[in-house]
């Protein structure tokens, strides 16, 4: 699924080789895509446009068109956009094709038909991004993000990993992301926010700038279907530490990586490297004789 550093690597292949194209047509081929306006009024907005930017909020990849409106779009589990050419065309699970100048095409295409866009103007577009909380790599979470963490989580007794995909409380985690910082924090899944100490807080905090910041850096990670614009994979999987290790040797220890539902989601974790009953006895008297 594309997360943070997916969607980051996809805005910007989009400034480098879509920015500044006129969108001359526009084809819906699978009208559950389109989720705002209506089919007829998308299209409309959309064709004789230029787009003038491409920007990234959370997990919503943003493209901004000359006329003040916003093309955004949710790629969900598998949505794929591909520039054709250089890309050769896509035959199958095809959503959108946006035609473009210089006999070019942007497609999206998703196997799983979950991806879904909108055509927002400015108000539109606030409204649909009020709730979500800071961006990981912004300068604000960068600076001060421990002590927003403990402030925000620290008297919630929800399990952490559920807390962390909350996009109110961070904005672009996803379920793959979660479990290396997590891992990296020395943090079991179900360990509840308010048995984390002050300095796992720092951990945390770093553990989620630095594992983001690779993801970043190379360019996402593809497990199944994550793709660049130019149809190119991440190399992310390359460097990941837990997610689908299970039954792998932990790369800390002697244990063995597992997989569990926490929260509902696929979850792996080393037990022995991220105790789940690490002090939580005692943080929790202390809890509650506060």
């Amino acid at each position: 699924m594309p997360e943070l550093p997916e969607v980051e690597t996809i805005k910007e292949d989009l400034r480098e080789l879509v920015v500044g194209s006129l969108i001359s047509e526009v084809e819906v081929l699978d009208p559950a895509l389109v989720e705002q306006p209506s089919i007829e009024k998308f299209k409309w907005g959309l064709e004789g446009s230029r787009i003038s930017g491409a920007r990234r909020r959370a997990k919503h990849l943003i493209i901004d068109l000359d006329t003040g409106d916003s093309l955004v779009f949710q790629l969900k589990i598998g949505g794929q956009l591909l520039l054709v050419p250089p890309v050769e065309q896509p035959q199958t699970a095809l959503m959108l094709v946006l035609h473009l100048d210089a006999d070019r095409r942007l497609f999206l295409r998703d196997e799983t038909r979950f991806a879904r866009a909108r055509l927002l103007n400015v108000e539109e577009l606030e409204a649909r991004l009020a709730s979500l909380g800071p961006e990981p790599l912004g300068e604000e979470f960068e600076v001060n993000g421990v002590e927003y963490l403990h402030e925000i989580l620290s008297s919630r007794r929800a399990q952490i990993k559920p807390l962390l995909l909350d996009q109110k409380i961070v904005a672009g985690i996803g379920n793959i992301y979660v479990d290396e910082i997590l891992y990296d924090a020395r943090l079991h899944p179900r360990r509840k926010a308010t048995t984390i100490s002050g300095e796992e807080w720092g951990k945390l905090h770093a553990a989620i700038l630095e594992t983001l910041a690779a993801g970043v850096e190379h360019r996402g990670t593809t497990v199944r279907l994550y793709k660049d614009v130019l149809n190119r994979p991440g190399e992310h999987q390359n460097y990941l530490r837990v997610f689908e290790k299970h039954g792998k040797p932990c790369p800390g220890c002697e244990g063995k990586i597992v997989r569990e539902k926490v929260g509902g989601r696929p979850t792996h974790f080393c037990p022995s490297c991220q105790r789940e009953d690490w002090r939580e006895g005692e943080q929790e008297l202390i809890l509650d004789q506060a």
